[in-house]
């Protein structure tokens, strides 16, 4: 990428930040309630990205893509900051935190069966874990 083409990503990514700027309030109490959700569901890991994606819908479908945006921004910079404070915490590099997750993820991929990758149900989601003001909006 040439300065010229920097300069441009830069404007843009400061014009996006400029216009989501209103709506960080909002998502930051939403990442909250993600976060103590789906957080409370580590028993059950298998959940867990189920849960995340209701969230993720339910901003999209009730309150609009620039909501989704933003929400998505303050999950990123949650993301760094818990995992800046584990190394911390932990005495090791950022990037050995980051690995840890990385090959914990990858292990877990791959112990998945096929005949265990089955999809749960609207259903399923809506009576087990979700309570419905996620799913608002949506029908």
């Amino acid at each position: 990428m040439n300065k010229k083409q920097r300069r441009q990503v830069l404007a843009e990514v400061y014009a996006e930040r400029e216009r989501l700027l209103p709506l960080r309030g909002q998502a930051s109490r939403t990442t909250i309630e993600m976060v103590r959700s789906s957080a409370g569901s580590v028993r059950e890991p298998e959940m867990v990205p189920y849960l995340n994606l209701a969230y993720l819908l339910g901003v999209k479908r009730g309150l609009g893509e620039d909501a989704l945006m933003a929400f998505a921004l303050s999950l990123a910079n949650w993301a760094v900051a818990a995992v800046a404070e584990v190394a911390r915490c932990t005495e090791r590099t950022v990037e050995q935190v980051v690995d840890v997750y990385e090959t914990a993820i990858m292990a877990a991929g791959a112990e998945l069966a096929e005949e265990e990758k089955v999809p749960l149900d609207e259903k399923t989601l809506r009576e087990d874990f979700l309570n419905d003001e996620f799913l608002e909006g949506e029908d």
